[in-house]
């Protein structure tokens, strides 16, 4: 009988069955263009790949609904795989101090892995955007290019460690300490809910592993960017909505929550709309059924209240320092890319071979106009930056009609170029066997520490304002610097697609159906922001481990509580 209720989960063979499709499709595209940096989309060579990726996609998804129909699951699908391994026996489930306990384990196994990588990079790693908010924090002139609250955080470390220490350098290594501890926290309190849920001693421990031994959280809780404080809150998010989906949330949980999702909303420009994908799931998921009406009722309202809030607490921070509205451009970087392929090979400019100057005078002059100094020529088709830069958008906030009118003409006239643009920009996302992402902000004639996992500091300009590098631990410094900056990772056998940002789409395509083939919809719940944020990634100007490090650290989390915790029916407990 419930192997009959099993199988009328049709949603997650189809489910499986797309994400094949999608595995195929963007394999088979993707490694064509890494290798000819062009796809000729020929009606034959796109109904080929088509074809092969449909005919994949069946397979696999008709494949995923016999091996359930015969009973013959793989075994972490199986529930009586898991009952053969006992619970974590550590601590007594009932009691509060053993939580506390867990926690505080978890908290100083990881400090112990990470603080000596704190000790090597001191007083922090000061990539990415760092000196860019650094400028805005001397001239007094801020703008929400980089979300402005962490700006102001930076800047009262700096002002606190010039008051206490007489160094800005003190300062800084005070905020990098924080954030450590912050995510640290936020990793060892989804590894308290696993062990409240009764998880087996091996999903603690391989969440534990993970959490003391991925690198990337070594670096990243170091680095001074938005992303590491987001990425926590991010976590903290859907770990309280998993809480809920199991029935267990409460008032600290709903606080929780709400406090959270203000985070998301302060700490990332894109937070917001990763946001309303969550919202629009809650509605739907409050129209849909009875018995789920109050829980995704009550979800709503504190996510729409922590939305809410987290916008007014913006407003407030602008009106106190006058802070500008940051220019709008990084929200156009997939028709930038569109744009400057096309005029690259269809404009006449004479930069490729290929250029066959079809491109017509009116639909050039206003890409002109858009795209100054002819930019255009500078197109990289792993990042927008270089044309991005140079763009005016003063021609798409006021001569919208006309902007809209050229971009669907160019679209109907090289639809190829637009479609590999945006699979040349994506690429680490979509496709696995990419590498571009890891060389990206690697040039010639440039210090090290421009890898995957950025640390390459603007060394020159920190100096004046008094921040240096001043390693407690050099032998260590120089070993997480060959390894960042060799992109170590992609070298590792078979764990290395942990690292690959490539996979994650599939993993968490795959789980979703899973879990909808078992009746747990309410499962999904904790990742469907990540699902949202993960839209917003497709449309910016790079791949880059920050913007994807947020779903990193989500997903094993995900997993096994909707492996232990969430009932396996509708309103129903274990």
């Amino acid at each position: 009988m419930k192997m009959k209720k099993e199988q009328k989960g049709w949603g997650g063979y189809v489910l499986l069955g797309f994400t094949a499709f999608l595995l195929a499709f963007f394999s088979l595209t993707g490694r064509q263009l890494a290798a000819q940096g062009n796809i000729l989309w020929t009606w034959g060579y796109a109904l080929g790949v088509l074809g092969l990726s449909l005919f994949f996609g069946i397979c696999f998804g008709t494949g995923a609904f016999l091996l359930v129909r015969k009973g013959k699951t793989i075994p972490f699908c199986k529930s009586a795989f898991w009952r053969k391994v006992k619970a974590f026996p550590l601590f007594s489930h009932s009691s509060g101090r053993g939580a506390a306990k867990v926690f505080a384990a978890a908290f100083f196994l990881i400090l112990c892995i990470w603080f000596p990588v704190y000790l090597a990079y001191y007083p922090a790693i000061c990539a990415y955007d760092f000196p860019v908010q650094l400028e805005q924090i001397v001239s007094g002139a801020y703008i929400d290019h980089h979300p402005i609250v962490h700006t102001l955080l930076l800047r009262a470390a700096i002002g606190l460690g010039k008051a206490i220490w007489h160094s800005a350098n003190g300062g800084i290594a005070a905020l990098a300490l924080l954030q450590m501890l912050f995510l640290a926290a936020a990793l060892s309190f989804g590894v308290t809910l696993l062990w409240k849920a009764n998880s087996t001693y091996l999903s603690i421990l391989l969440v534990q592993a993970y959490c003391m031994f991925f690198p990337f959280h070594w670096y990243m809780s170091i680095s001074m960017t938005k992303d590491t404080f987001f990425s926590a809150f991010f976590l903290l998010q859907a770990l309280t909505l998993g809480l809920f989906a199991a029935g267990k949330g409460g008032k600290a949980a709903s606080c929780l929550l709400v406090c959270s999702t203000v985070g998301i909303v302060l700490f990332r420009n894109n937070g917001k709309y990763a946001l309303l994908v969550l919202l629009f799931f809650l509605v739907v998921g409050m129209l849909s059924g009875r018995k789920r009406r109050p829980l995704y009722r009550y979800l709503l309202v504190l996510t729409a209240a922590g939305f809410v809030g987290g916008n007014l607490i913006l407003g407030a921070v602008f009106r106190i320092t006058g802070a500008q509205q940051g220019d709008k451009r990084e929200m156009l970087s997939t028709p930038i890319q569109q744009l400057a392929r096309t005029m690259v090979y269809h404009g006449g400019i004479g930069v490729i071979p290929e250029d066959d100057g079809s491109m017509e005078e009116q639909d050039k002059a206003l890409v002109n106009d858009f795209i100054l100094g002819e930019a255009y020529r500078n197109y990289r088709p792993d990042f927008a930056d270089p044309v991005k830069s140079y763009t005016n958008t003063y021609v798409v906030r006021y001569r919208t009609g006309e902007f809209i009118t050229s971009y669907f003409h160019l679209l109907a006239e090289y639809p190829g170029d637009f479609i590999n643009a945006v699979l040349a920009v994506d690429a680490g996302y979509l496709y696995p066997g990419d590498v571009s992402h890891a060389y990206v902000n690697m040039q010639a004639g440039q210090a090290a520490g421009g890898g995957y996992v950025q640390t390459r500091w603007d060394e020159n300009t920190l100096e004046e304002q008094g921040i240096y590098k001043d390693t407690k631990c050099g032998w260590l410094f120089e070993s997480l610097e060959r390894w960042a900056d060799n992109n170590s990772y992609l070298k590792l056998p078979v764990i290395k697609w942990l690292f690959v940002p490539g996979i994650y789409l599939y993993l968490y395509l795959l789980w979703t159906g899973v879990l909808l083939i078992r009746k747990k919809r309410r499962a999904i719940l904790p990742a469907v922001t990540a699902m949202g944020y993960f839209l917003t990634l497709l449309l910016g100007p790079t791949v880059q481990l920050r913007y994807i490090y947020p779903i990193m650290i989500v997903f094993p989390f995900w997993v096994f509580l909707g492996r232990g915790v969430i009932p396996d029916k509708e309103g129903e407990e274990k």
